[in-house]
């Protein structure tokens, strides 16, 4: 009935843990595909043991090719009808898999996606991620209406991200939809679930929506991906990502062309913010912007056009090379948006 697939890479401290809740699962029709990729640690000798002792383990060893290339050999390989996808040092709760089953089982039209909620683990808390949309079934029409126009994008309050988050570990998706849609560009190293969980959901027919939280997201693991990522906040990184979804979601939507333009400006305000509040000095800031610009296409991928005013004057200074008042303002975003944080807390 489903598929689990795990890439396997420097997840040594974590890996068991992850192993184990999906063995423990009180559903058991599943398949559990460890996709190592070539990871330099023990944890191929860990995949082994498990696929050893559990004949629903299999085990791929790949060399190291990225996260994509390690999902994507799960996605070939699985049999399943369902696939969820989990990080290497997450974890999922008991009834993570009978509630996908259930779902599923009990929807009156077949399923293409079913999208839960997590919990994001720190040291000495948690905290509840949860879906901004109300909960329920959506058919095509609905997914139109209230979903596909504010996916990547929201500009209803400002441009912030869209209505869907992109992850792949909290949703469950036909593997016949993966099979179409999942990301053939594994050069792509930054937001690599952005553009396949995108492409699948403007394929959708219909998905179920919901607040369970039936995953936990390990915010501890000071060597993942997910921690390195801001470090990999660099314009010349986006390209591949903003080139690729430009090639594979263009024309899905009446809206998303404009929600593509809006996100490649989003990328773009991001990295801006990043520098203001990481490197030494303003003028760092924009000689940092200025070289990841110079080494990208990545302003020829954005039109000033239909832009939020304050995204379009920054991408207008960068536009005509003016870096530092560019970075002013991104810095000045910053602030506000400490400001807000402060007030709200």
């Amino acid at each position: 009935m489903i598929s689990v697939i795990v890439p396997v890479y420097k997840v040594e401290k974590y890996l068991r843990h992850c192993v184990d809740s999906i063995l423990a699962q009180t559903y058991t029709d599943f398949e559990l595909l460890l996709i190592d990729d070539g990871s330099p640690d023990q944890c191929p000798q860990i995949c082994d043991d498990y696929a050893s002792r559990d004949p629903r383990v299999r085990v791929i060893h790949k060399p190291n090719g990225g996260l994509i290339s390690a999902r994507n050999e799960g996605i070939r390989a699985a049999m399943g009808s369902y696939v969820c996808i989990l990080d290497g040092d997450d974890w999922a709760l008991e009834n993570m898999l009978q509630f996908i089953h259930d779902t599923v089982s009990q929807s009156p039209e077949p399923l293409d996606m079913v999208l839960f909620a997590a919990h994001n683990v720190f040291e000495d808390h948690l905290e509840e991620t949860v879906n901004n949309v109300p909960e329920g079934y959506y058919d095509k029409t609905r997914l139109e209406k209230e979903i596909f126009p504010f996916l990547l994008t929201d500009t209803r309050n400002g441009l912030q991200v869209g209505v869907i988050q992109a992850h792949t570990w909290d949703k469950a998706f036909k593997r016949e939809l993966l099979a179409e849609h999942y990301t053939r560009d594994e050069r792509i190293r930054v937001f690599t679930d952005v553009p396949m969980t995108y492409e699948c959901l403007l394929h959708c027919s219909n998905v179920y929506i919901c607040n369970e939280h039936l995953y936990m997201y390990n915010k501890t693991n000071e060597d993942s991906i997910r921690a390195r990522s801001r470090e990999n906040l660099l314009i010349k990184s986006f390209c591949y990502l903003v080139q690729y979804m430009r090639e594979h979601l263009s024309n899905l939507g009446p809206s998303i062309d404009r929600q593509l333009n809006e996100y490649a400006a989003m990328l773009i305000i991001r990295t801006g913010k990043w520098r203001a509040e990481t490197d030494s000095s303003l003028q760092e800031a924009a000689l940092h912007m200025k070289e990841g610009l110079m080494e990208s296409n990545m302003l020829s991928l954005v039109s000033v056009k239909g832009l939020p005013r304050k995204v379009g004057a920054v991408i207008w200074l960068l536009k005509m090379r003016l870096y530092l008042p560019a970075v002013l303002l991104c810095a000045a975003r910053v602030r506000q948006q400490e400001k807000q944080n402060r007030q709200q807390g």
